[in-house]
């Protein structure tokens, strides 16, 4: 049995008058959790794989080519190195790894369910994009270095692929592919802060 059904149980025997509402959200808080940290986890996982190709690429670009280019190839590649990083590192930091502690206060647990999920939600609305335009001034500082020698159409032809695959990728799954994500992350968001604060008023 995990902590959140303990959590249940006790909440929903505890002697105070509860809705309707409040113990349908409660009754269905623990699946949505579980399928949002199993989502986080496998999500972080593929994403983890990935960064680490694109990285031993992006390596093997970089020593292949690096004589070639002046220092702005040099700063390009240390600023897509350096995004992707701390971008795994806040991306994982939205998992829970702290799972289930008996000795720990069901206020506690909540509390550190909470922060995780938030720093999930801001990830998903804010630091997605300061990736994103990171990743950008990145690429345009090495297309221009690779392409100095090339005509201005095709430089500019390039940064306009580039730009627009970026930003255009970024609006898509903003739009779809997160919606749907954001609502489910505020429906989790809502059922903590609900549990929490009963929980808070009963210790009083």
């Amino acid at each position: 049995m995990t902590n959140f059904e303990d959590l249940q149980k006790n909440w929903l025997s505890q002697p105070v008058s509860t809705s309707v509402q409040q113990e349908a959200i409660t009754t269905a808080l623990p699946d949505k959790w579980q399928r949002n940290q199993r989502r986080v986890f496998w999500s972080n996982i593929c994403m983890s794989i990935g960064f680490l190709m694109a990285l031993i690429v992006i390596g093997w670009v970089y020593f292949t080519f690096r004589d070639k280019y002046e220092w702005p190839f040099e700063l390009s590649i240390a600023a897509v190195y350096c995004s992707m990083i701390i971008f795994l590192f806040v991306s994982w930091r939205s998992y829970a790894f702290k799972k289930e502690n008996r000795g720990e206060s069901s206020i506690d647990f909540i509390q550190h369910q909470l922060q995780k999920i938030r720093w999930q939600r801001k990830t998903l609305t804010a630091y997605v994009w300061i990736y994103n335009i990171t990743l950008w001034f990145a690429l345009s500082i090495y297309i221009m270095e690779i392409t100095k020698g090339a005509s201005f159409l095709f430089t500019f032809t390039a940064f306009a692929v580039t730009t627009l695959y970026i930003f255009g990728i970024t609006l898509w799954i903003r739009n779809y592919r997160h919606k749907k994500y954001l609502i489910e992350i505020d429906e989790v968001i809502a059922g903590l802060e609900t549990l929490l604060n009963d929980l808070q008023e009963n210790e009083q």
